[in-house]
């Protein structure tokens, strides 16, 4: 299913927006909107990561009394947690 798109009005300095013109053409993106679209995915995308990665180490944090791992056992539990995401 696609998206209509809309219009975003961006007032930027020249040297930004040519600076974005050049890394679209660079880059073989079909339009500068095109590349200004992929980075603010990416952008979102990055934010989303970040909060997951916060939330996980809090939940480590919270999760009771640290124990020592041996390398083997700690390469161990992250294959485990990988497998479960």
């Amino acid at each position: 299913m696609t998206v209509p798109n809309t219009t975003f009005n961006l007032s930027i300095p020249r040297d930004l927006k040519e600076k974005a013109r050049y890394q679209a053409r660079q880059r073989h993106f079909s339009s500068t909107s095109d590349y200004l679209q992929h980075l603010i995915r990416n952008d979102i995308e990055m934010a989303e990561q970040k909060h997951e990665l916060s939330a996980f180490l809090q939940a480590g944090l919270t999760s009771g009394e640290a124990k020592p791992l041996s390398l083997d056992e700690l390469s161990a539990w992250m294959q485990d947690v990988i497998k479960q995401t």
